[in-house]
C-alpha cells in the first residue's frame, strides 16, 4: 500500500472516531473498517449514527445494507 494513500486513510478513519466520540456515539456502532488504501471507512451502525453522519458537511455517508440485518 502507497504510504501516502495509507496515511490519509488513517488520518481520515481518525476523524470519523473522533466525531463518533465527540457526539457519544460509539455505543451505537458495532464495526468499524481498518484503514485501507482509500479515505473510506465502512461502520455496522444504528440509523442514528448514519443520520448524524448524514447531517456533517465533511461527510458522505450512504447505506450498504439493510440495518435489520443487524440486529
Amino acid at each position: 500500500m502507497d504510504r501516502q494513500a495509507g496515511e490519509e486513510s488513517q488520518q481520515f478513519r481518525d476523524t470519523v472516531l473522533g466525531f463518533l466520540r465527540a457526539r457519544e456515539l460509539m455505543s451505537a456502532v458495532r464495526w468499524v473498517s481498518e484503514p485501507g488504501l482509500f479515505p473510506l471507512v465502512t461502520l455496522h451502525c444504528t440509523r442514528g449514527v448514519l443520520e448524524q453522519l448524514r447531517k456533517e458537511p465533511g461527510f458522505e455517508a450512504g447505506l450498504s445494507m439493510p440495518l435489520e440485518l443487524m440486529t
